[in-house]
This record gives structure tokens, sequence and C-alpha cells, in this order.
């Protein structure tokens, strides 16, 4: 398969050619975490069918009087362990079969097939490895979220001050202000997200160390002729997400 630069839709183009034409061993590939993951759900949202119903009451009969208290999945100890359950289940499974599906990817652009087999035992062999990553990443992304507060309260506080000396202007000078500081943080939340995943393919793809994986990815990502494009893709493939 041809190895060059793709272009911006390139990329989304090759990626669902790839995926069409080895829907079944990729789709297998990521049963291994969708399966255990529906079933936790299910069971999820069985418990919070109370909660449901009570806010679907509430829209159809606004004048009703409300409960003094709403069911809530939380109510019951077993849903608390069910919703750890699933994030557990999240962060135990997900890396390895993203890996998995990276290496089938990386199997095609070889010429070789997608083998279900084959994918799970080269992500299972750096499995050390990949535990590390998760563990650097959580790091990575906490001390982002602290950099983020930082940068809230700044905000805020700016906004307040504003508020103090202008208050008629205090509505659209908060909005400004406001909207500075989500334009300060999405463009390194966006590229973070991909570095870190870069990060995790050259731990088993490459077979790096986590450090070093690490600094790979941030070296590919958060650079000048990378930087825009990792912000577009990134919000492009979370408006899937959420389309889906």
């Amino acid at each position: 398969m041809e190895l060059r630069p793709l272009g911006f839709g390139e990329i989304f183009d090759r990626a669902v050619t790839l995926y069409i034409r080895n829907f079944v061993p990729f789709a297998s590939i990521v049963m291994v975490l969708i399966v255990p993951l529906g079933i936790l759900q299910y069971v999820l949202d069985r418990s919070a069918q109370p909660s449901f119903d009570a806010i679907l009451q509430a829209f159809e009969h606004p004048g009703r009087t409300l409960p003094d208290k709403i069911p809530s999945m939380f109510d019951s100890p077993l849903s608390i362990a069910v919703f750890v359950a699933m994030i557990l289940v999240t962060y135990a499974l997900w890396p390895f079969a993203m890996n998995a599906v990276a290496v089938g990817v990386a199997a095609l652009y070889r010429g070789k097939p997608v083998e279900f087999r084959s994918c799970y035992e080269v992500a299972l062999r750096r499995w050390l490895q990949i535990v590390g990553m998760i563990g650097v990443s959580f790091l990575v992304v906490m001390a982002w979220y602290a950099a983020a507060i930082f940068v809230i309260v700044l905000f805020a506080f700016l906004i307040g001050v504003f508020v103090a000396v202008a208050p008629a202007a205090a509505f659209a000078v908060g909005v400004t202000i406001g909207a500075i500081g989500i334009l300060a943080l999405l463009p390194t939340l966006a590229p973070l997200v991909v570095a870190l995943a870069f990060s995790m393919y050259a731990v088993v793809i490459e077979e790096r160390g986590v450090i070093e994986s690490l600094l790979l990815g941030f070296a590919r990502v958060f650079n000048r002729a990378e930087f825009w494009r990792s912000v577009l893709f990134a919000i492009a493939c979370g408006a899937v997400v959420l389309g889906g």
C-alpha cells in the first residue's frame, strides 16, 4: 500500500476504506471491548430507568408537583459497583483493543491480512509497556487539568475585576473573556489526545520504551507542520463520535 503524507480528507477516506474492506476482523477485535461494556451499560441503564421515568414525567406534566426525591441510579450499591466496573473495564481493555486495531492497519500496509489472534498477540506482548503508558498518560492529563483549572480561576478573577470596575459591561466582558479562555484551552487538549494516542502506538508498533514513546508522540504532533492538523483532526473525530 502506498505510503505518503495524506491530506485531511484523505485520512478519513483511507480509514473508512480500510475498515469497510476488513469489517469482520476489525469488528471482532473491538468486540472484545464493546461486548462487556454493552452488558454493563445495559445493567446500568436498567437501574437508572426510574430516574429517566421521573424526568420524562416532569417534561410531560410540567405543572405536576415533583416528588421530594427523584430516584437515582447511585442509590443502589449494585449500580455504583457496575459503574466502577465500567470504568475499570474501559481502562483495562481499551488500550489493548486500540493497539490491536493499529497492528491490523499496519499489517494491511505491509500487504498482510488482519488476523484477530496475531493482532492481539502483538499488543499483549507489550502489556507491561502499555500499562506504563496508561499511567504516564494519566499523569499528563492530570497536569493539563491542573493547568486548565489555573487558567479558569485566572479568567474568573479577571471577569470579577471587570465587573467591579464596569458593571454595565459585565456580561459582554464575561462572554468575551470566557470565549478567549475556551479558545486557549481547546487547541492544547485536542492535540494532546492525538499525541498520547501516537505515544501508545509507538509503544506497540515501534516497540519503544514508555518515556521515549511519549516524547516521540509529542514531537510528532506539537510541531509547526502537524499541530493545527492535529487540532482539526481531533475535533472532527470528536464530532463523529458525538454524532454516533
